[in-house]
């Protein structure tokens, strides 16, 4: 939809910042040059939101929460539940999360509340209320965000254990993409790095990684890095840290704020109930090693001796009251 069409019906693109294409390093003068006011707003929070300032996001997003542009409101609210999350407010996330479900599709916008909570809470890993729903990408979506729901199918197929789809439905969708969305392309190399770790095709897994860093550094894209934190297995200690450790400060602590929040959400959806008070390293370590990984593996990947890999297992155990490598896995992010 071009600004002329926008202008004539008052309907704004689904997550604007997303639905527009635009080169590497060219986020903040894309977002200057859309034309209506709420929409250049809605993608300032989304922009906000990826470069992990979720308190400017929210507060952003918030006053779109009540927008009459039913594809702001919706955008807002994924960006306002998202932010909650990050920022430690577990009630607000769920109350956000179930307010976007009422919100009906129309002519203009073609998919409803219901169906952006779905993509919503494969985002944050929980149960689908209708999974069929994403089984469909509407050809009537901005091309931008058909790329980005490649990326929840992904990451869904990716939470089903189908690591080999997974990848593949991520790897199509960076051929087409070819850079084009740079915050898709960032997301969908990630999904494609942590399939692979599964497979143990670790050294196709890093140029992934690599693949997603170069493409989020011009814009300063950390939090999908923050989000996946322990699911892309120590490549962000091992080469972003090195690199940039202020960069990998800032993704830790957007990890550090982010998974407490998403565990308690998880906790209170499921019956899979994921461990609390594991640190960051604990968790990978334990999640490398309940997948099969040999402690010397382990170290030689994490840049670390076997026996800090040792000490985090030990810790892990006494933390968790198990004895046995094949009961981590019930307390471990898939």
């Amino acid at each position: 939809m071009d600004g002329a069409t926008e202008e004539k019906t008052g309907i704004g693109k689904i997550m604007p910042l997303i639905s527009r294409a635009f080169a590497p390093g060219k986020g903040r003068e894309t977002i200057e040059a859309i034309p209506a006011p709420a929409e250049k707003e809605m993608a300032w929070a989304e922009y906000c939101l990826f470069t992990g300032r979720a308190e400017e996001a929210a507060c952003r997003a918030e006053p779109l929460l009540a927008n009459e542009d039913p594809a702001l409101r919706i955008s807002a609210h994924i960006v306002y539940c998202i932010s909650s999350v990050t920022l430690g407010n577990v009630d607000e996330a769920q109350n956000t999360l179930e307010t976007l479900e009422a919100i009906v599709a129309g002519e203009a916008v073609p998919i409803s509340g219901a169906y952006c909570a779905d993509v919503v809470r494969v985002l944050l890993h929980l149960p689908e209320k209708n999974p069929a729903c994403l089984d469909e990408i509407p050809s009537t979506l901005p091309e931008g965000i058909r790329f980005f729901l490649c990326y929840v199918l992904a990451l869904r197929e990716y939470l089903h254990g189908k690591y080999e789809k997974a990848e593949g439905i991520a790897v199509a969708a960076l051929t087409l993409n070819q850079n084009r969305y740079p915050i898709i392309g960032v997301y969908l190399h990630i999904v494609s790095t942590i399939s692979l770790v599964r497979q143990k095709r670790l050294q196709e897994a890093g140029r992934h990684f690599t693949a997603a860093w170069e493409l989020a550094l011009p814009d300063g894209l950390i939090s999908p890095f923050g989000e996946h934190y322990v699911l892309l297995s120590g490549f962000n200690k091992k080469l972003i840290k090195p690199e940039s450790d202020e960069k990998y400060r800032e993704i830790s602590d957007y990890a550090d704020r982010f998974f407490p929040t998403w565990i308690d959400i998880h906790n209170n959806q499921t019956d899979r109930h994921i461990a609390t008070g594991l640190t960051k390293m604990e968790s990978t370590v334990a999640t490398l090693f309940s997948r099969g990984w040999s402690v010397e593996n382990i170290a030689r990947h994490l840049n670390v001796s076997k026996n800090t890999v040792k000490s985090h297992l030990s810790a892990t155990y006494q933390k968790l009251g198990v004895n046995r490598r094949e009961e981590l896995q019930d307390y471990l992010l898939r």
